[in-house]
């Protein structure tokens, strides 16, 4: 199969890549045209996962996809961004129709689920299947949470239970595509499929003092607020939400330290002078760390070298 008949056929879609009122011209020439209006900025982020680093080889291509757009997208949520569209460079060892076709489903369920089009990307052959997205968000002029402005006294939220993603990550390498759909299934999903916090993350705005997604632990996560913001962070282990499914799986010792430092989570972790919606799990302190009170942690969360 060439190159442009296999852009045509499985990305080049009217379910996948659309046009609206921000995207004036996408995939067919040189570049994307996007259309941004004069009272807004652009958010951009950018994520590449690698078989067998970020996803297991042999995994379902529908997931794969789905978890792509999906970690990506939530870079977005963590600054209060609206989707506007994505880019997608993918590097093959081979072009199968079967595979292909499912991928692009995955990146259609996604994309439609929270209105991103695909607008552009590449392809080419490689050794191992790589996968690079770049997502393209809006928000209002000077009014996207970033992770610099976290006070002493505001208190630190989650938007949800964390643990699930590192907890699904023994569960997916029995099974890497999923087969066996039993009591582990729903868990499995949090990893081939971290809801990114869109609606949550815009509700933000004007609340929070600062924001980021859990991506690589919540403890070296929230160290980049305490970076940022010049502050510590402490951290009541008690308050830290854990699921049902995880703690019937792991137990209360290990459940926790996958919440801590396990990562993959995608949930929003952020600071208010008070917050309503949240779920309340610690304080902004005088200092430059995150500290834990109520137990003992292991890992340092996930590490890239």
């Amino acid at each position: 199969m060439k190159e442009f008949e296999l852009i045509e056929r499985y990305f080049q879609q009217e379910k996948l890549s659309w046009c609206n009122e921000h995207v004036a011209l996408g995939i067919g020439d040189d570049c994307a045209v996007l259309n941004v209006p004069s009272h807004q900025q652009v958010c951009i982020s950018m994520d590449t996962l690698i078989e067998d680093v970020h996803f297991p080889k042999h995994a379902n291509p529908f997931d794969i996809a789905t978890r792509a757009l999906c970690v990506t997208l939530s870079d977005l949520a963590a600054m209060g961004a609206a989707p506007l569209g994505f880019t997608l460079a993918i590097t093959l060892p081979k072009a199968e129709s079967n595979w292909l076709k499912d991928f692009s489903q995955g990146l259609i369920t996604i994309a439609q689920q929270y209105q991103c089009p695909l607008v552009g990307g590449d392809t080419t052959r490689g050794p191992v299947l790589v996968i690079s997205i770049q997502v393209h968000g809006l928000v209002a002029k000077n009014s996207a949470l970033t992770r610099s402005g976290a006070c002493v006294g505001d208190k630190v939220y989650v938007s949800g239970n964390l643990g699930d993603g590192a907890g699904a990550l023994p569960i997916v390498l029995q099974d890497p595509r999923l087969k066996h759909r039993d009591s582990n299934s729903e868990m499995s999903q949090h990893f081939y499929r971290p809801l990114p916090q869109i609606k949550y993350g815009q509700s933000l705005m004007g609340v929070a003092s600062s924001c980021l997604d859990v991506s690589d632990g919540l403890v070296q996560d929230l160290n980049h607020i305490c970076k940022k913001s010049a502050v510590g962070i402490e951290l009541n282990a008690d308050s830290i939400p854990l699921s049902n499914a995880l703690l019937q799986r792991y137990g209360q010792t290990q459940a926790l330290q996958y919440a801590l430092t396990g990562g993959d989570d995608y949930q929003l972790a952020y600071t208010a002078k008070h917050c309503e919606q949240g779920i309340y799990i610690g304080d902004v302190v005088a200092g430059r760390e995150v500290s834990v009170t109520g137990c003992e942690m292991s890992g340092a969360g996930f590490q890239h070298f």
